[in-house]
Order: structure tokens, then C-alpha cells, then sequence
């Protein structure tokens, strides 16, 4: 074939380049390919760009790699359409039927290596320390890429590096287009203080929490008092019933002048006279023991508020026998 029907099939092959069809494309990539290819005709080459890089994630296709590249040029992004077009080379170059978009290939990757900016990040040996990480805008580089001359876009790129137990390193560096050369030095970092071994001191809060005023202890003197002032107005009435049962004994029956009749009467009343005292008597006793009680009990609780009553364990217990009363069984 002559040199002028391989540069007219050249030419025909970059001309096509934009009418590549997706074969089997999904409509997510099929959708975000032809946005490309709008937005590369309205001249925004960024958004192009980012639109067949999606496209292309989406669903690899050597149309979207073709255009990509394309497009990374026109946005003057040199060694990534360099990079591109060698993709698209090494997928045809096997297949017959993609002969001619393989000569394309081939050729704008020739055409644009002259052209390509190299930034070339160097890691002396005093400078390599265990768990060294390097990166290039974010991006880790292996270890095999430095001090390596690697193509770059044009543009800022941020170069850093961290270490375990020292201290972080970074800087920027900005990259010409085309044909810039530029190098960046890790230094060694500085390490960080060692944490020297420091007895630990553990405090420990104690949280108090406010006992309630209606603890057992007020329970138990609020009990007993109103069973104290029940008990002795018991008392009190009882006692006035016997004074008054006495008296009616008295006049039942004048010792003077009483009948038999009489004499039965004044005895009945006498005896409840008698009864009703020994129930006010009762009702005193246990009136005082309660309020003695009570007393004992406010004295315990303001004496100490900080150990609460068992409540379940404090009982008032009737008592009957020898001594008249009731009993407060517990524990404060």
C-alpha cells in the first residue's frame, strides 16, 4: 500500500472515531457516551471527558477508550490521551477486523509522546523508612515508580508521604502541559517523640445520687406518729366514756338508798367503766410508744442520711400480754 492510501486510511480511522458503536452497550453507558459526545460539541471538553470516563466504568467498549482519548487531548490532558490511545492500541492489535482503529491508535500515541510533561518523585535510601507510603494526588505509588520519570497532565498535583511514628510530609507541584520536566525529593521525615511509659492513673467518679425524702426512715416516722396521735385520742375518749360511766354508776345507785334493781344496773355500768379505762390505758401506752418511736426514728435519719432504711425489714408488730403496746421490728 502507498503512503498516500495509508494517510487517507489514517484519516478516514480518525474521522470515525466519533461514530464507533457500542456493541451490546447498557443504557447507562450508551446515555453517558452520547452526553460526551454532546458536551464535546459545546466546547466543555472537562465535563466531555468525565462523561465517557463514566461511561467507560460503566461498561468498558473501545469506542468510549477512542473518544475518551480524544477528548483528553483536545483538553490538552497529554500523557492521559497518551495513555488512552496505547489502551486502544493494545486491544486491536490482535484483531484483523480492527486494523485500521489500531493504526490510528498507534499513531496519535506516536504523535503525542514528544509532547508528554514527566515528573519523576525520588526516594533516597535515607529517606526510605519502614511503612513508607508515597502518593500523587492521592493515589499510592509503588515503590517500582520511584525515581522514575512517569508522564503527567499538566497542571497542580499534590505529593505526599507518611510513615508510621513520624511526622506527615506534603507539597505541590505544578506541571507544565507539554515537554515540562520536574522532580520531587522525599525527604527523610521527622520522627515523633516516643511515647514514654507513664504509670496510669485511673479516676474513677462516684456518682452520689440524692436519696429520696420519703425514705424508709420518714415511712416509718410518719407511721408511727399518726398511729401515736390516733392511739391517745383513743385514749382520751375512752378514758372520758369510763369517767362518764362511772358517774352514771354513781347515780344509778346512791349507797344510801339502792334497790336491788339499782344496785344490778350500777354494776353493769361500773364494769364498762372498768373496761373502757383499761382500754384508754391500752390506747395511752400505745400512743406513747409510738410517738416515742417516731422520735427515735427522726433522730436515726437526720443523724445520717446516707444509708437508707430496709424498708422490707422495718414491721410494727402488736403486743399483748404482760406489756400493753406494739413493737418496731428492723433494722436501720
Amino acid at each position: 500500500m502507498s503512503d498516500g492510501r495509508i494517510r487517507r486510511a489514517l484519516a478516514l480511522a480518525i474521522l470515525l472515531v466519533p461514530v464507533l458503536v457500542h456493541a451490546q452497550a447498557s443504557p447507562e453507558a450508551e446515555k453517558l457516551f452520547r452526553d460526551g459526545k454532546q458536551l464535546m460539541k459545546d466546547g466543555k471538553l472537562a465535563e466531555a471527558c468525565a462523561a465517557f470516563e463514566a461511561s467507560e466504568k460503566s461498561e468498558h467498549n473501545l469506542a468510549t477508550v477512542m473518544s475518551l482519548a480524544d477528548c483528553r487531548e483536545k483538553n490538552h490532558q497529554y500523557a492521559s490521551a497518551w495513555a488512552g490511545f496505547l489502551q486502544a492500541y493494545s486491544l486491536t492489535r490482535n484483531d484483523p477486523k480492527q486494523a485500521t482503529f489500531n493504526a490510528t491508535a498507534k499513531k496519535r500515541s506516536s504523535d503525542l509522546e514528544p509532547r508528554l510533561s514527566y515528573l519523576t518523585i525520588n526516594v533516597p535510601d535515607d529517606s526510605r523508612i519502614d511503612g513508607l507510603v508515597v502518593t500523587r494526588d492521592g493515589l499510592a505509588i509503588d515503590a517500582g515508580g520511584w525515581n522514575t520519570a512517569i508522564p503527567i497532565d499538566g497542571g497542580d498535583h499534590v505529593i505526599a508521604g507518611r510513615a508510621p511514628g513520624h511526622e506527615p510530609w506534603t507539597t505541590t507541584i505544578t506541571m507544565g502541559a507539554e515537554n515540562d520536566k520536574q522532580a520531587v525529593e522525599v525527604p527523610r521525615f521527622k520522627e515523633l517523640p516516643k511515647e514514654i511509659n507513664k504509670p496510669t492513673v485511673i479516676v474513677q467518679q462516684v456518682h452520689t445520687t440524692e436519696p429520696s425524702w420519703w425514705n424508709g426512715k420518714r415511712k416509718v416516722m410518719v407511721a408511727s406518729g399518726g398511729v401515736g396521735v390516733l392511739a391517745i385520742g383513743a385514749g382520751v375518749i375512752l378514758g372520758l366514756q369510763s369517767k362518764a360511766d362511772e358517774n352514771d354508776a354513781l347515780a344509778t345507785c346512791d349507797p344510801a338508798s339502792c334497790s336491788t334493781d339499782g344496785e344490778t344496773a350500777a354494776n353493769l355500768l361500773h364494769q364498762t367503766a372498768k373496761r373502757r379505762a383499761l382500754e384508754a390505758n391500752i390506747a395511752f401506752a400505745v400512743g406513747g410508744a409510738a410517738v416515742i418511736t417516731a422520735g427515735i426514728v427522726w433522730y436515726l435519719d437526720h443523724r445520717d442520711h446516707r444509708h437508707p432504711v430496709d424498708e422490707t425489714a422495718i414491721r410494727i408488730v402488736p403486743t399483748t400480754g404482760e406489756a400493753t403496746g406494739f413493737a418496731i421490728v428492723g433494722g436501720f
